[in-house]
């Protein structure tokens, strides 16, 4: 549910501030049963710790980097 979402939102924000992490965009999918976030944070255990002290469950966090159109 939209406040379910919420509530792990506002559970995770401090955890990600304090570790200078930036949530970039999220997607949902439509059944809003999966969801994939974007951040910029200087690694991915960096971001594994956040959701980790925030009690919020994930299924991976992994490092990449921007690839497109030059």
């Amino acid at each position: 549910t939209d406040e379910a979402l919420n509530v792990t939102s506002a559970a995770l924000q401090p955890c990600l501030e304090m570790r200078g992490i930036r949530r970039l965009r999220t997607w949902l999918s439509t059944d809003r049963r999966r969801a994939f976030c974007e951040f910029e944070a200087a690694d991915a255990e960096t971001v594994r710790e956040a959701y980790r002290l925030a009690r919020v469950t994930f299924d991976r966090v992994w490092p990449a980097d921007l690839y497109g159109p030059p």
